[in-house]
C-alpha cells in the first residue's frame, strides 16, 4: 500500500495526520483511544482500533483533498 501525505496537525514528530492509500482509502494516525466507557460504546471487533485527531485536520483534508 502506498501512502500520501494529505495533512497533519504538525510540523514534526509523530502527531495526529491523514494520509491517501493507493487503494481509495484514507489512513488516519492519531492518539489512542483509551477511555474504557468510549471503547465500550463502539464495540470494536479485535481487527479494528480508535483513535483521536482534531476536528480541524479533518476538516481540511475534506476542504483541500477531497473535493
Amino acid at each position: 500500500m502506498k501512502l500520501t501525505l494529505l495533512d497533519s496537525s504538525c510540523d514534526n514528530g509523530p502527531c495526529p495526520t491523514v494520509y491517501s492509500t493507493d487503494t481509495g482509502e484514507l489512513v488516519v494516525q492519531g492518539f489512542k483511544v483509551e477511555d474504557p466507557e468510549a471503547l465500550a460504546a463502539m464495540s470494536l471487533p479485535d481487527t479494528e482500533t480508535a483513535v483521536r485527531i482534531p476536528i480541524e485536520l479533518l476538516v481540511r483534508v475534506a476542504r483541500d483533498h477531497l473535493s
